[in-house]
């Protein structure tokens, strides 16, 4: 068992290294590369796997009451004053040694525990089995907060894009203000009108960078990636339609979601354990033999003697102050809440599936309007540039078509981000593996 788990540790610590050496030449990660670095440098995992180890050497520990329990035992005592009995006319005769030795193996085998064994057995192969599908749930949450994270960062980094271009236009157009302002065409109210907006945007993008500074924080800190190395994302948000169907979902979630694999385990367990109590008042039957050398026989006191004893074991309980009732009761008790559990969960998880579908639909509509919006702001971009040459509006008015242009492609790429989102929450409520 401890090799198996030196092997795990080494086999962990190469695989991380070799992925992060490969991004580091590389020098950009794709979301299956990230799910794969969160998911081999989380000790969070390793503890998981100690733990199921653990429960695999439980099942063993449980199996041994199956095998004879054998002990060898020496012992040495020295009495006196010896029992002694007198002879007329041959004084007193020792009836034991002054020294006395005992060497002796003994072997203790249960023949019938009416199922106890086999019981406690089962119990212990339900937690091992509650043990590695928690591995399985800790897998599955980390791989979906790994592509949450992901996708904030490229959000983030898309926002600062737009941000950034905002400031461009604003400074080209303030550019544009000043030389109007030199030539006597306009006021100072437009120049600080457009400081006022630069300032505004400016200070949008240290907000939308200090997110971004704390998202690659916890990037790193899923992925165990050094602090030293830059982060360079590859990927895009989803802008496929997904055919959703609700019977399907819902039944791949009955079958994949760890959580609900965890409660059927847990009712399992809870099962074994009631069916152990019911034997905790059965009687035991055992078989006890024990071989060995010892003094004290006569006729000779201090001589050591082969001897051997056999006999059978039989233990029935009569009263053990109702122990035996009120655990059955807290047994009953578990099991119950277990399927209670279960039945919650089923509940959740069908209500998670209804609202994943009805976000992602809501935002799928979402896109389709806002790609209407930046056609319509594109539009007006290009009408202002024309009037605005011809000299019928404004240098702001320009301004504020542009503007409007860049507001609108964010909003239509928050709505990609936001359908995203929802398709993943989609795969997370039925279950679906990442990894």
């Amino acid at each position: 068992m401890k090799l198996t788990l030196v092997i795990i540790i080494l086999m962990v610590g190469w695989s991380a290294g070799s992925i992060s050496a490969q991004i580091k030449r590389a020098d950009s990660i794709s979301i299956e590369q990230a799910i794969g670095l969160a998911l081999k440098n989380q000790p969070v995992i390793l503890q998981a796997e100690y733990g199921m180890a653990a429960s695999g050497a439980q099942i063993d520990v449980t199996r041994s009451s199956r095998y004879p329990d054998v002990s060898f035992g020496g012992e040495y005592v020295r009495i006196g004053p010896v029992p002694q009995f007198n002879l007329p006319g041959e004084g007193p005769l020792d009836l034991a040694p002054y020294n006395n030795y005992d060497l002796h193996l003994g072997l203790r085998q249960t023949l019938y525990d009416f199922g106890k064994t086999n019981a406690a057995v089962r119990v212990a192969e339900t937690s091992h089995q509650i043990a590695a599908d928690n591995i399985d749930l800790i897998k599955f949450n980390l791989a979906y907060q790994t592509i949450g994270v992901f996708n904030n960062i490229l959000i983030l980094h898309q926002r600062v894009a737009v941000l950034d271009e905002q400031l461009q236009t604003l400074d080209r157009h303030l550019e544009m203000s000043v030389k109007k302002i030199k030539a006597g065409t306009a006021t100072d109210f437009d120049t600080l009108t457009i400081q006022v907006r630069i300032a505004v945007v400016r200070s949008d993008r240290i907000d939308a960078l200090h997110a971004l500074e704390i998202q690659e924080i916890v990037f790193r800190q899923l992925t165990g990636l050094p602090s030293d190395l830059p982060i360079n994302l590859r990927g895009a948000f989803a802008s496929g339609i997904v055919n959703l169907n609700p019977d399907s979902l819902i039944s791949a979630a009955a079958k994949q979601r760890p959580e609900l694999i965890l409660a059927h385990d847990a009712e399992t367990n809870a099962e074994a354990q009631s069916q152990l109590v019911t034997r905790d008042n059965k009687p035991l039957l055992a078989l006890n033999v024990a071989t060995g050398f010892k003094n004290g026989y006569e006729p000779n006191l201090s001589t050591l003697r082969g001897n051997y004893a056999a006999g059978l074991e039989l233990k029935i309980p009569l009263f053990n102050g109702y122990k035996t009732k009120h655990r059955e009761t807290q047994a009953d008790a578990n099991r119950n809440s277990a399927r209670a559990h279960t039945t919650d969960l089923e509940r959740q998880i069908l209500s998670e599936v209804r609202q994943a579908m009805a976000g992602a639909n809501s935002n799928l509509e979402k896109i389709a309007s806002t790609e209407t919006q930046v056609r319509q702001a594109e539009e007006a971009v290009s009408m202002a540039r024309v009037r605005y040459s011809a000299g019928v509006i404004t240098n702001l008015d320009l301004l504020d078509a542009e503007t409007a242009l860049s507001q609108t492609k964010l909003i239509r790429l928050r709505a990609f981000y936001d359908y995203t989102i929802s398709l993943n929450a989609l795969d997370r409520a039925t279950g679906r593996r990442v990894w």
